[in-house]
């Protein structure tokens, strides 16, 4: 099958739907799809795009429409995708999550268009974007709504009757698994205390997303080591002017994709603390409905695992099980926590197994494409 992605993202980026985006095309590529993804940027980085996600070159990767206003994004871009999607040989799917690129491509191939998949990873605040997606899913050949959360589904189905006696499929966010050897060390010495525990954070630093916990913990926990991966320069520079007393809180900043995992691997516990409300990159509100790419990623780590007791996260992990689920207002109940769990290395490694183990039955890219694909069989059939 030929499956054209289409989606709105700037490629290289350091945004979560980047990664989304290049590994469900892997995947849809490793089980033998031909896929072509379309996406904003200048063709000459394509290359360089799978190296920074540690990417066979297993798909195509179309970029179109450099960044810059939003009318290049929405109006161009479109435009341009189209037209390529056109000149290509037909495509059996339309799959992707730029809802206006998608509707230019279904309006473009007409009569000819194929089934067609929407991701939906917010609810669209814009009228014009909830036109064009209740205008996507009129199409006759609508075949899958795919949400990344319950409660987005739901709200998805209340907000638009174009959906009823549509597919919808909740598919939260993954991860790949990391091999038994475990990832590479990074190849510069990282900063911590030796013998002193070590525990990280991997995300980005906007309001809500956990950043506030990470360093009440640091103030809370002097034997510990916190540490920090992500953020923008800016943020970066708020969270290094509120810190600046705290010598055990370490700010590492942007690293590439494809070393993450190796981050994660240095870690003896790992923090996944937002906010019940939390910002998105836009500066919208997302804690409703989002499926956090960190916490996937912390499980495939196999790590102990701290989050906040959220109905987010709720859909996710286990209380217990995979994970503690923890009052993401109480940074006191948090550092109790830890110290037990690091006085218990037994437990600790017990939680880190199954949420490994949590990772590989249900939340692996393969999976998820594997999962999405059945289903869209399961309509054409």
């Amino acid at each position: 099958m030929r499956i054209a992605y289409v989606a709105g993202t700037a490629l290289p980026s350091r945004v979560a739907s980047a990664v989304n985006i290049l590994k469900m095309c892997r995947s849809f590529a490793a089980a033998g799809h031909e896929v072509t993804l379309y996406a904003r940027g200048r063709q000459a980085d394509a290359a360089a795009v799978f190296g920074a996600y540690g990417l066979d070159r297993r798909f195509d990767l179309v970029l179109r429409a450099p960044p810059g206003l939003r009318l290049a994004k929405n109006l161009l871009y479109p435009a341009e995708v189209a037209r390529e999607v056109a000149r290509r040989p037909a495509p059996d799917l339309l799959y992707g999550r730029h809802p206006y690129a998608l509707a230019a491509c279904a309006a473009v191939l007409g009569r000819g268009a194929p089934p067609l998949a929407y991701e939906a990873h917010a609810f669209p605040k814009r009228r014009v974007r909830r036109w064009a997606e209740a205008w996507l899913f009129r199409r006759p050949r609508f075949s899958l709504l795919v949400a990344i959360s319950r409660a987005l589904a739901d709200d998805y189905g209340a907000r638009f009757p174009e959906l009823a006696g549509r597919g919808t499929l909740v598919a939260h966010d993954g991860a790949d698994p990391v091999a038994d050897a475990g990832p590479p060390p990074p190849a510069a010495p990282r900063p911590g205390r030796s013998g002193a525990p070590q525990l990280g954070y991997v995300g980005h630093l906007y309001p809500g997303k956990g950043m506030e916990m990470v360093a009440a913990l640091a103030e809370l926990l002097p034997e510990c080591d916190l540490h920090a991966v992500g953020g923008t320069e800016r943020d970066l520079a708020h969270w290094r002017g509120r810190s600046a007393g705290l010598a055990n809180l370490h700010l590492h900043g942007f690293v590439p994709h494809a070393e993450v995992a190796g981050s994660l691997a240095r870690f003896d516990l790992l923090l996944a603390p937002p906010a019940p409300r939390v910002s998105s990159a836009a500066g919208r509100e997302i804690g409703r409905w989002m499926s956090p790419l960190k916490v996937f990623e912390y499980m495939a780590a196999g790590k102990p695992i701290l989050a906040s007791d959220i109905p987010a996260l709720r859909e996710i992990l286990r209380d217990g099980d995979t994970a503690l689920l923890l009052p993401p207002d109480q940074p006191g109940t948090w550092a109790a926590a830890a110290r037990a769990l690091l006085r218990d290395p037994e437990r600790a490694a017990a939680l880190g197994a199954r949420a490994r183990a949590a990772l590989l039955s249900e939340y692996t890219w393969n999976v998820r494409a594997a999962r999405i694909l059945e289903r869209l069989r399961s309509a054409a059939a």
